[in-house]
């Protein structure tokens, strides 16, 4: 069977089972209110009866028969098509009243009566043309005053009516209530259901290969638009991942060719000839070095998808980075001069920071490593920490050639090396590693110019306190 997908949407059910409440308080209301009103009305009606019928007995008792008879008369006079009395001996033949005499019983009744006893009083049929159901409920009381049988009753149609009233109501008001909050719940649903069918067919768009779109998002704000905006983030990352890799294949393909075709070239070139032990032993350990650098590159390469990936975040503790950086670059200040440089790292300022140690002194070892190979001698190098907010900023600057401002960027993609470092020694996956080491630690990395030279700035979170 088919249903609007507004019927099928989870808004609508939820709308569903609003309705359900809404009903039965509806109904707890309505049936409150008719068993309030019923009890009020049979109240009343009791009371005026009681009341009546007490004056008459106050009345006997204080002056005898005599009163009684101008009480009785007094009720006589009120009698109507409404208001009922009845006034018997005591051998049961009725002596006043607008019903006949059949209809006394002692104490309160409460009798449905009968079309041919109405027939027999002129208020009985009248009361009962007044009524569209054409009945008459006789609420009446029955005592013995003295030598008479008294009744004095009322017609309680006017209550079965008030009851019938508030039940219609009751009925009436429960399927408003229903209806209108299954088409409130079907409006409500059809604002959702469009959004949900937006993101769909993005999200259809995407798979397709379309991963620069992104799903909608509203300015309200709510659930949905903030689901959106972590899908939205999660697509960034996915399309910068696969960029990422798109990339990692063509400089793979770019920068291995060479060194793994001059590879094949020299052994081929060892095999046409005869050749000395010596030869074939400088041949094999040529061999080896290129076989090394190549497998060193794809170890770069897996260990940077590694810390992509975010397995290292298990390692998290609280560090000073200031105590990390300054043992690093205590370690590569004699490196450094044994090239003829100077490795400053005097300006360190203390701050504690959550991350892994292993890591974060890999990121500052090749950043000191790239500027020591990078620069000629004599260079200065300079490692410096300080605080800037909520974030500390690791520098590492020197004042070399510099990067040109086209390049900064570029040189932290995997195996991106700069067109006069291709004929120096290395896979140009170190400025690679510092990026994704800092991306794992919630933070960034940029090159800026030092005016000479070079500036590389990690900013990175500072641990809470």
């Amino acid at each position: 069977m088919f249903l609007p997908e507004e019927v099928r949407s989870i808004s609508f059910r939820v709308a569903l089972i609003y309705t359900a409440f809404f009903v039965v308080s509806v109904l707890v209301i309505f049936g409150t209110t008719y068993v309030v009103a019923s009890s009020e009305l049979s109240g009343i009606l009791r009371s005026s009866v009681g009341d009546e019928m007490g004056r008459l007995q106050d009345a006997f008792a204080a002056g005898g028969q005599r009163a009684l008879d101008n009480g009785l008369d007094d009720l006589s006079e009120s009698a109507s098509e409404d208001r009922f009395f009845l006034v018997r001996d005591k051998s049961g033949r009725a002596i006043a009243g607008n019903v006949p005499g059949e209809l006394w019983r002692p104490g309160w009744q409460d009798t449905k009566l009968k079309h041919a006893v109405i027939a027999k009083t002129a208020d009985l049929r009248a009361a009962d043309a007044h009524n569209k159901d054409h009945e008459v409920l006789l609420f009446a009381l029955g005592e013995t005053i003295g030598p008479y049988e008294v009744m004095i009753g009322r017609n309680s149609h006017i209550l079965d009516e008030t009851q019938e009233i508030i039940l219609e109501a009751m009925v009436i008001g429960g399927i408003v209530t229903a209806l209108l909050a299954l088409v409130g719940g079907f409006v409500v649903a059809r604002g959702p259901t469009r959004r949900v069918d937006e993101i769909a067919g993005t999200t259809r768009q995407i798979v397709e290969g379309r991963l620069d779109l992104r799903l909608p998002v509203s300015p309200r704000g709510d659930e949905v638009d903030r689901l959106a905006a972590d899908i939205n983030a999660m697509l960034a990352r996915i399309e910068t991942l696969l960029s990422s890799l798109k990339q990692v294949s063509t400089d793979v393909a770019h920068d291995l060719r060479t060194p793994l075709a001059r590879l094949r070239q020299r052994l081929d070139a060892v095999r046409r000839k005869p050749r000395t032990a010596a030869e074939y032993e400088a041949a094999i350990d040529v061999a080896i070095a290129e076989s090394d650098a190549a497998i060193g590159t794809f170890h770069a390469l897996l260990r940077i998808a590694q810390i992509e990936a975010g397995t290292r975040r298990s390692r998290f503790r609280r560090l000073d980075l200031a105590a990390i950086a300054g043992k690093t670059a205590d370690v590569f200040a004699d490196v450094a001069a044994d090239v003829g440089h100077m490795l400053a790292f005097d300006d360190l300022e203390p701050v504690i920071i959550e991350g892994d140690e292993e890591l974060l002194i890999q990121l500052l070892v090749n950043l000191v490593e790239n500027a020591i190979h990078h620069v000629p001698p004599p260079g200065h190098i300079a490692v410096t920490l300080r605080c800037d907010g909520a974030r500390a900023i690791l520098a590492v600057a020197d004042d070399g050639p510099g990067v040109p401002d086209e390049e900064r960027e570029k040189i932290f993609r995997r195996l991106y090396r700069l067109d006069r470092s291709r004929t120096t020694a290395g896979s140009g996956l170190g400025l690679a590693l510092v990026a994704a080491i800092a991306e794992l630690h919630g933070g960034t990395v940029e090159a800026l110019d030092n005016a000479p030279g070079l500036i590389v700035a990690v900013k990175l979170p500072i641990a809470a306190k």
